[in-house]
């Protein structure tokens, strides 16, 4: 007769820990990993640093909130590009244009944007030294 009470409490208990556990943070899909905006997430995430950068990011997040840009194609774009090495905010960038192609949508065209795509007339950058000619390998 004792144990009749114990069989209410725990399930009792059960339920309002699922509840709290459920009131945390949304799921990444929402964009909302460790309670963050979407514009923080990406910044942050992808570690932006310059001004063409923030611009690139504002920019997505305009098309977010606008509803031109669903919001799970673009965390579920960050949460793969965050996984890689490094240059995250690149494989972002091309994996986003990438994946947006079917969409009915205009994103922010890259060679504006300086992102490791070559704007001064040839393959390399700036600061890439040249690639030495077949010949000088075979020596």
């Amino acid at each position: 007769m004792h144990l009749r009470p114990v069989f209410l409490i725990v399930p009792a208990a059960v339920l309002l820990c699922g509840l709290a556990t459920a009131a945390g943070p949304p799921p990444v899909d929402a964009g909302g990993v460790m309670g963050l905006d979407l514009k923080t997430q990406l910044e942050k995430g992808l570690r932006v640093r310059r001004p063409v950068e923030f611009e690139y990011i504002d920019q997505i997040v305009k098309l977010v909130e606008e509803g031109k840009l669903p919001r799970r194609l673009v965390t579920t774009t960050f949460v793969w590009a965050q996984k890689k090495e490094w240059r995250q905010l690149q494989y972002f960038q091309f994996a986003l244009q990438v994946r947006a192609r079917g969409l009915p949508v205009k994103l922010p065209d890259l060679r504006k944007l300086a992102v490791g795509i070559s704007n001064n007339g040839g393959v390399h950058g700036v600061n890439t030294p040249p690639i030495p000619r077949s010949g000088a390998l075979d020596r």
